[in-house]
């Protein structure tokens, strides 16, 4: 039986896992005497698909880690910031955004988008701007690149720091230029839904050696486990320690998840041609429903998106997307008590109020996302189309 080229699992990634099994070693490790002979073992799946990473993206620095969301706070915790630091994110974003800006002590300071896209407004940046404010998120949304260039040299004019939240779009591409390489930092997600998965994970890469140094050290618990030539220069560990040199969080991904990921990795280029055709087939359905209230996005010329959901443009207040994190319980909590989770006060010019973005609250009523993921079938697809669109 041939195995279809759309299956989200198969003899790849069951001899991935296999093979680690066979290894007798599932987790990845410190370096060599940390924690058992096995740690000196130089070839493990994490490694391999760091390396595999590096290359894809033409980035030096890649570290990957149990989860996207570690992966965010990671890229964040790499640029150093001081605690109480304002960091702006788009509006309209998964809340592990701004969740990851509260865990590495900062403040999130929202941004409105382009109500059409839902993707950050370059010209709404500078409005959020205050002298405290240290980085800026930017998040490559549905898969479609957000207009990265501009938005760096609002940056730039600001002194602002980028991250790019790559999650929703593996194997988008910006002139020949693959999202994640433009800015200070970037993260990317291994979840579930997204374009390839290990359940959970994720990674944090940069071009900087300093940065991807303090990325490592949050995300293993202050250990210098470093790689791609990269030396530890801080306190040195002590013959009655374990080398923990700073404060970190566990988040080291697991030889399983790695191992998947990677064998999923060699099969990214097929799930992204896939999803393409799911996109095509959208367009085709909506046209022959023959409803010019709907449309869908228009292309960017040198923009090549790599769809995880495909946005839909509906008539106003028919929109069915949720995504405002402001909105959040937690950020109406923190709007009320004027704090955050961790007891930072925040400036009287951060608010958390329905209509902070009035772009944004606006967008959401008039898009409803299509699922695009590569296992989809075409007449799978079709079903949820006649559900999603029956009512228009």
């Amino acid at each position: 039986m041939v195995e279809p080229s759309n299956a989200p699992f198969g003899r790849l990634e069951m001899a991935a896992v296999q093979d680690v099994l066979n290894s007798g070693r599932l987790w990845r490790g410190n370096g060599p005497g940390w924690g058992s002979e096995q740690d000196s073992i130089a070839t493990i799946a994490a490694e391999r698909l760091e390396d595999a990473i590096a290359q894809r993206l033409g980035i030096p620095y890649v570290h990957v880690v149990n989860s996207g969301t570690s992966a965010n706070e990671a890229a964040i915790a790499s640029l150093g910031l001081e605690p109480g630091s304002e960091v702006i994110c788009p509006a309209v974003s998964p809340v592990f955004v701004p969740l990851a800006i509260l865990a590495a002590g900062c403040i999130p300071v929202f941004a409105d988008v382009d109500p059409e896209t839902l993707i950050i407004d370059p010209c709404g940046i500078e409005a959020v701007v205050s002298d405290n404010t240290k980085a800026l998120i930017v998040i490559h949304l549905w898969g479609m690149p957000a207009p990265i260039k501009s938005i760096i040299d609002v940056a730039m004019n600001c002194g602002l720091y980028v991250v790019e939240d790559c999650a929703q779009a593996f194997g988008t591409v910006i002139e020949n230029q693959p999202v994640g390489t433009f800015g200070d930092a970037c993260s990317y997600s291994f979840q579930q839904s997204k374009h390839i998965t290990s359940g959970e994970g994720g990674f944090f890469a940069s071009h900087n050696a300093e940065r991807y140094a303090r990325a490592v050290l949050y995300s293993n618990a202050g250990i210098p486990s470093f790689r791609f030539g990269v030396s530890s220069t801080g306190a040195a560990a002590t013959s009655d320690t374990r080398g923990h040199l700073g404060f970190g969080h566990n988040h080291r991904i697991s030889e399983l998840q790695a191992a998947v990921a990677h064998a999923q990795l060699s099969r990214l280029d097929s799930f992204i041609r896939r999803r393409a055709e799911l996109v095509t087939l959208v367009d085709a359905e909506l046209q022959d429903k023959g409803n010019d209230s709907l449309r869908t996005p228009r292309p960017v010329p040198g923009h090549l998106p790599s769809y995880w959901r495909y946005p839909v443009l509906v008539p106003p207040g028919k929109g069915t997307f949720t995504g405002i994190s402001y909105l959040e319980p937690v950020f109406q909590q923190m709007n009320d008590q004027r704090r955050t989770p961790f007891g930072i006060s925040l400036p009287p010019h951060v608010r958390y109020d329905r209509g902070t973005c009035p772009a944004a609250e606006g967008g959401v009523m008039q898009i409803r996302a299509v699922p695009i993921h590569h296992s989809l079938t075409d007449n799978e697809l079709r079903k949820m189309l006649r559900g999603q669109f029956e009512d228009l």
